[in-house]
């Protein structure tokens, strides 16, 4: 049985912006995926180097200096890593337990209360550090234990705010609490993620193509070619259904009519077929579609049309001239004729009634020659059935075959 690729190629047709789509989409969800992670990355590096700015003012709380000189070094330490500028790090407090600024990494604001206006700017408008400045507003006693979360995502400021103690030099007195306040500019992380957008996006993009080619690969090579068969068959039979039979009927009719070639269209219906799935249920009815279509299948050639038409009718297309397919259709009549079916116990015999027609008498129109071949196969039922009638009346039931 000649197969036709149309099917195929409308899936393929369908499948392509289905997969465009879907590639188009993965890549930009992975690009949200792996700019959210280097986000997330660039956040923890800097709660990171606040941690360690934190190290470093507990370091100098744990040795004897003058407090000028520790305020030299958080000093220092402010304007190394700004001008570094890798962490962005814009401004470094070390507050006391009544909310005023010790140390401060730029001196002129050294010895102001943290809830002073100066500290309202944009960089300093995250929660951490809008924390800090409320809690000393309200005067609570916990502020110097304050600390803030390792992951969050900002998009002005970042603050890092970690408590540390300094040793009395007094025996016997209690520590003295301080808080750091490590005050980074986010700004800067959402320039650098910018600058690895395109990276990330030319990563996911060949990423995506490897997934879709896969996908592609496995529906081209597993998918179609199933869903094709399934489309253009008959589920019960295992024939093609009537509208595979019909696509391949035109396109071989056409090519037929141009080379003047010989066909021989027939429609075949199984003679009684209410009768049976009546007195023995539908699926003796079935059992019988099956052994008619098995039939079918032994006495066709590889290069005929065989279909189940619908209910009990079936059809046929075979390349051949107008005695041969006489011969033919008669034979498969009396091999129908001759074959049973066993079911529930039961062994039924099987006729059936043959409508005919040759392109040569009726042309190369697949629904004329169907019009004209369906009127044979009423002629052939009214004359009794179990009968093969060609258009135009003759029939050549139970005719001696010449060898």
């Amino acid at each position: 049985m000649k197969e036709t690729p149309s099917l195929h190629r409308r899936s393929s047709r369908l499948l392509r912006p289905l997969l465009f789509g879907y590639w188009l989409g993965a890549s930009l969800l992975f690009t949200l995926l792996l700019s959210l992670i280097d986000v997330l990355e660039r956040h923890r590096e800097v709660v990171r180097a606040g941690e360690q700015a934190s190290e470093v003012v507990a370091s100098s709380m744990a040795v004897r200096m003058p407090s000028e000189l520790r305020q030299g070094l958080v000093e220092a330490y402010g304007t190394t890593s700004g001008n570094a500028g890798a962490d962005g790090l814009n401004l470094l407090l070390v507050v006391d337990d009544e909310g005023r600024v010790a140390y401060s990494s730029r001196p002129a604001w050294r010895l102001l209360p943290i809830t002073d206006p100066v500290f309202s700017f944009p960089e300093t408008s995250d929660p951490e550090f809008r924390g800090v400045v409320d809690c000393f507003r309200l005067n609570r006693h916990d502020c110097g234990l304050l600390r803030s979360g390792n992951i969050r995502i900002a998009t002005g400021g970042l603050t890092v705010v970690r408590p540390v103690e300094m040793a009395s030099q007094d025996l016997g007195l209690p520590r003295q609490r301080f808080l750091v306040v490590v005050n980074f500019d986010a700004g800067l992380i959402w320039v650098n993620l910018l600058e690895d957008v395109l990276v990330w996006l030319l990563v996911s993009m060949a990423v995506a193509s490897l997934l879709v080619g896969f996908f592609w690969l496995a529906i081209a090579t597993r998918l179609l070619p199933r869903m094709a068969e399934e489309a253009q068959m008959d589920g019960l039979t295992g024939l093609s259904n009537r509208t595979h039979f019909m696509e391949q009927a035109i396109t071989l009719l056409a090519a037929a009519e141009e080379s003047h070639s010989s066909y021989v269209f027939a429609i075949l219906d199984i003679d009684h077929f209410k009768r049976i799935n009546d007195t023995y249920g539908h699926g003796c009815g079935d059992a019988a579609l099956v052994a008619v279509a098995g039939v079918l299948k032994a006495v066709t050639r590889p290069e005929d049309l065989v279909c189940r038409f619908g209910g009990e009718e079936f059809a046929l297309l075979i390349p051949a001239q107008k005695e041969a397919g006489c011969r033919a259709m008669e034979r498969l009549r009396i091999q129908l004729e001759t074959s049973s079916v066993r079911y529930g116990g039961h062994r039924l015999s099987i006729t059936a009634s043959i409508g005919a027609v040759a392109t040569g008498d009726s042309g190369y129109n697949i629904d004329y020659l169907y019009t004209v071949a369906d009127r044979a196969l009423y002629q052939a039922k009214q004359e009794g059935r179990n009968r093969v009638v060609w258009f135009g009346g003759e029939a050549n039931s139970r005719l001696r075959l010449s060898p």
